[in-house]
């Protein structure tokens, strides 16, 4: 059903009573809202439709590395000096950049076996394109080895680090050839409140050069306010969406873009290595120069715990995997409070 919903519901997507009775029928994926809307005073029923007019004049405590703190703070830290040394450079200098890259995250056989699993998901039809043609959403349903690598626990160490509270994956996207994506910022997508509590993950399974459409992204451009639905011409109604709403908003980014000279750089990865961002930076995919070519890749997306998850862009709440929360929750997070920030605030 997912997959049919991801491939061919094009208009049926703009249409907001689809989407309530969609929630209706994945009220298990909404379940963390039900304590989450009155403690931040959001007085709406969980399966109708929300976005950051909802929290005008609404103030919470932000991620700690998203102010300038001072770098013995970030030192101090108890899980600070479990991490590589070239990482802990990059930590320091996370909240003036928004990134940081984790080279040889990924050893050859794990991405070798990434690989063949979806090249088989794809053969068996398990799998498929959404309606970009580009992305395979959520294959980690399917691939073991995906399903183990977004809960590796090196990995969730340095992204609750970052966050300050503990991250819970909310989705997967294969890749098989460049995106070619306009820069954008996940959080027009992927929103939280409070603001911030959106971290990716990008992870190279091959070696990607300029030929074949490398990730690029602009350091800095997290710290840039937040562009919401409405910061760009919007013709969202009570019944419907604006169906033009991301073509409208990336050409908003290049707006930003340009009015704050932002400086572009190309991420030419190696295969196994793993780019982190922060979910405000802007980033895209740059233009195939040769479309015989692959950048097998995959990115996953991780929420903040305790925070109200939704997507701007179609004003709709996340809806988790409780099953692989679950898994996450009993496997790592059992006995880790006294480490993380997980309160509500």
């Amino acid at each position: 059903m997912q997959k049919f919903i991801q491939k061919y519901t094009g208009a049926f997507r703009n249409i907001r009573l689809l989407h309530f009775f969609y929630n209706l029928l994945h009220r298990k994926g909404l379940a963390q809202n039900k304590h989450l809307y009155p403690y931040f005073e959001i007085n709406k029923s969980i399966y109708k439709s929300i976005s950051h007019k909802d929290f005008i004049g609404k103030k919470a405590k932000t991620p700690w590395l998203d102010t300038i703190i001072n770098e013995k703070d970030i030192q101090n830290h108890p899980v600070f000096c479990h991490f590589p040394e070239n990482i802990e450079t990059q930590l320091l200098q996370w909240h003036k950049n928004g990134f940081l890259i984790w080279e040889n995250f990924l050893d050859e056989e794990t991405v070798d076996a990434i690989n063949n699993d979806i090249d088989n998901l794809l053969e068996k039809n398990a799998v498929d394109f959404n309606y970009t043609h580009k992305k395979i959403f959520n294959a980690y349903r399917q691939s073991f080895t995906i399903r183990k690598v977004i809960k590796e626990k090196k990995l969730l160490d340095l992204l609750s680090f970052i966050l300050d509270k503990k991250v819970l994956p909310f989705q997967t996207i294969n890749f098989l050839k460049g995106s070619e994506q306009q820069s954008h910022s996940d959080s027009i997508h992927m929103s939280t409140f409070p603001q911030g509590y959106l971290i990716a993950a990008w992870f190279a399974l091959e070696d990607i050069s300029l030929e074949q459409g490398p990730l690029s992204y602009f350091p800095g451009s997290h710290r840039l306010p937040y562009i919401t639905n409405s910061d760009y011409e919007n013709t969202n109604n009570r019944f419907m969406l604006d169906g033009d709403a991301n073509k409208k908003y990336e050409e908003k980014a290049q707006e930003v873009i340009r009015q704050n000279n932002l400086q572009k750089q190309i991420f030419t990865a190696k295969k196994g290595d793993v780019l982190i961002w922060h979910g405000n930076l802007i980033h895209g995919g740059e233009p195939m120069l040769n479309k015989e070519l692959t950048r097998k890749s995959f990115v996953v997306h991780y929420f903040a715990e305790n925070v109200i998850a939704y997507h701007e862009i179609s004003e709709r709440p996340a809806i988790f995997d409780t099953e692989l929360v679950g898994e996450i929750q009993d496997e790592f997070y059992k006995g880790q409070d006294d480490i993380l920030d997980v309160s509500l605030g």
